[in-house]
């Protein structure tokens, strides 16, 4: 189980491929790419996506990220979520056969 979760806002405790699996879910039943989606973290979410071991079937980053969008309730979500789109559309185009 990995111990990589939100921890605020647009907050995570931090990817540590070291310590977290990269494929293994939280206490909250998260895999840490949608923690990194929901917090609108792209360095992260590109680090997770990147890692050789990643594997994104099943994986749900967009319905994340929109949670993360609609949470904030005071426009920083929207702006996250803007900025976060790019990265959502590069992985869905690569890995767009393992979607479910």
């Amino acid at each position: 189980m990995n111990t990589y979760e939100l921890i605020a806002r647009g907050q995570t405790s931090g990817w540590n491929p070291a310590s977290n699996s990269v494929n293994a879910r939280n206490g909250y039943g998260m895999r840490p790419v949608e923690v990194a989606a929901q917090a609108g973290n792209i360095d992260e979410f590109v680090a997770i996506v990147e890692h050789p071991e990643f594997d994104p079937t099943g994986t749900r980053p967009l319905f994340y990220a929109e949670v993360g969008r609609v949470s904030e309730g005071d426009g920083d979500g929207d702006a996250r979520f803007a900025r976060f789109k790019a990265a959502i559309s590069c992985y869905t185009a690569r890995f767009a056969s393992k979607l479910s």
